[in-house]
């Protein structure tokens, strides 16, 4: 029996956590592998330690999601696994467009399990590791049957001789093809929960973000007032589609409502609401949001609505937090590295002290060649069009609003206390002065003085602590400093090695929602 299998054996959280074995694997990949190699994601259901996920991603081109419900599981995945459920039971599969979805579902349970699977999968092939004694299922017969769809097995195999669990049970990996349609299951769904409905007709009008999330306050019992707004959104829109559902067909057919049109709004309804509280719940997130450039919050938000329609529950809440946490270092060190570079012109640098190269005629502009073990100076001449003339005055333009908003939030990451959100950095709301030093401050101390001139171009003067800071940890994170001496070394300055490695390290923070699991 493997560690990991003790370990949720002893926190109470074996949830008949039998890792799929090897054999059954290779029959999995062999089986993708002859007959539909060109899939584009895959979806393990009771992931445990992704073990097969894992394999898949070696194999395949293919993006990896799972859903699981043992936290010690979840922590254990790796980072390039997208958890977008917990609880099994919770979770709708008819919005997840997943090419393949694949199951070792419990021992006990595989009925409903994958009876779920089936009636609402929306793949092209599910896969399931079911118990010899499935073929005489009428549950499983009756969800095949309302699916028109039929089964093959492709291994007969048992846990005996199993790497990580052993146990005497036989079974069956079976393969099921769906006749595909990206609205299918939705539509079969739709059909059964609501026999001879002609057609459903909106009106209700949808409350606005202001007056839904304005009275909660992040502390505690904040999620569990989230997905409690959340579910009785649901209820009120279910009602709401029941309510038409009750009218005089004759009166539908006259406004020209068809069922078509209602299956859309429907989806399209519960899909944005998903979206509006996930969105919500990622802006609370300020000891998180505040550390991220433009582009990178964007990112997350954008993985979150296109990336398997994560269903709003609290558990899914803490495994979306989690995955947060695993992927926001890549972000943090990636984005001072983007924001480093942006700022690099031939007048801004200076060479390492071990760094013979002299960069002429801009040739490194060309492509020809990049700097390399090179470091800014603090007083920055930045050539573009980062204000704009607007009716005889001047307005700092979108691109150096988000340059100086990275700028600052770089700053933030390197311990620098600054704030992001200034009414200077608006694209309309504030007028620039040509020639006039705006100051940013961090705390009581100027962190940044900056000049916009009529060609568009800004001057820029760092404090030279955050410019120092700045320089180490590009350095460090670019490969060229190895360690505190190197870097007092090549930058000619005793007080390089106080910020080597300073760069923030999110899995330290610890205000991100996470106070409602604390128990």
């Amino acid at each position: 029996m493997n560690k990991l299998v003790v370990e949720v054996k002893a926190a109470q959280e074996d949830f008949e956590f039998y890792p799929t074995t090897n054999e059954i694997i290779d029959c999995l990949i062999k089986d993708l592998d002859d007959s539909y190699n060109g899939f584009k994601s895959f979806l393990d259901i009771g992931a445990g330690s992704g073990k097969v996920l894992s394999k898949i991603k070696e194999k395949f081109d293919s993006d990896i999601y799972a859903i699981e419900k043992s936290k010690i599981l979840l922590n254990n995945l790796h980072k390039d696994i997208y958890v977008i459920g917990t609880d099994f039971y919770e979770q709708s599969l008819i919005s997840k467009n997943i090419d393949i979805t694949f199951s070792n579902p419990p021992y006990s349970e595989y009925e409903n399990w994958s009876e779920k699977i089936i009636r609402e999968s929306n793949s092209h092939k599910i896969y399931l590791v079911l118990p010899e004694r499935w073929i005489h299922s009428e549950i499983l017969k009756q969800a095949i049957e309302y699916r028109e769809v039929e089964y093959e097995i492709i291994g007969n195999f048992d846990f005996l001789n199993s790497e990580d669990r052993q146990a005497r049970a036989k079974v069956n990996l079976i393969r099921i093809v769906l006749n595909y349609d990206e609205d299918d299951s939705f539509r079969r769904l739709f059909n059964e929960e609501f026999k001879g409905l002609k057609g459903r007709l909106e009106e209700k009008k949808k409350d606005s973000k202001e007056n839904k999330f304005g009275s909660l306050v992040v502390g505690e019992n904040y999620i569990g007032s989230m997905v409690e707004l959340y579910n009785q959104d649901v209820i009120n829109i279910k009602n709401n589609y029941d309510s038409i559902s009750k009218l005089d067909v004759s009166l539908l057919k006259e406004f020209n409502i068809e069922t078509d049109k209602i299956l859309e709004l429907l989806k399209e309804r519960l899909s944005g609401l998903k979206n509006l509280y996930w969105h919500e719940i990622i802006s609370r997130m300020s000891e998180l949001t505040n550390r991220l450039t433009t582009k990178n919050r964007e990112k997350i938000l954008k993985r979150l609505q296109e990336n398997g329609n994560v269903d709003f529950t609290k558990d899914n809440i803490y495994s979306v937090v989690i995955w947060v946490l695993k992927n926001a270092n890549d972000y943090i060190d990636e984005q001072l590295i983007q924001v480093y570079e942006k700022l690099i012109c031939k007048a801004n640098i200076v060479n390492y002290k071990s760094n013979e190269k002299i960069y002429k005629n801009d040739r490194w502009r060309y492509n020809e060649e990049k700097p390399s073990h090179v470091s800014l100076e603090y007083r920055l001449v930045l050539e573009g069009r980062y204000i704009s003339e607007f009716i005889s005055k001047y307005r700092i333009s979108e691109y150096g609003s988000e340059l100086i908003r990275d700028l600052l939030t770089v700053a933030h990451n390197l311990g620098f206390k600054s704030n992001t959100v200034d009414n200077r950095l608006s694209t309309w709301g504030y007028d620039w002065e040509p020639g006039k030093t705006e100051e940013f401050y961090s705390e009581n101390e100027i962190l940044l003085e900056v000049k916009a001139y009529k060609n568009g171009n800004l001057h820029v003067r760092m404090n030279q602590k955050f410019a120092l800071a700045l320089n180490v940890e590009y350095g460090r994170l670019k490969g060229w400093l190895h360690s505190k001496e190197e870097a007092n070394y090549e930058l000619n300055d005793n007080k390089a090695s106080e910020v080597f490695n300073i760069n923030c390290n999110i899995l330290n923070i610890k205000n991100l929602l996470l106070a409602d699991y604390s128990s």
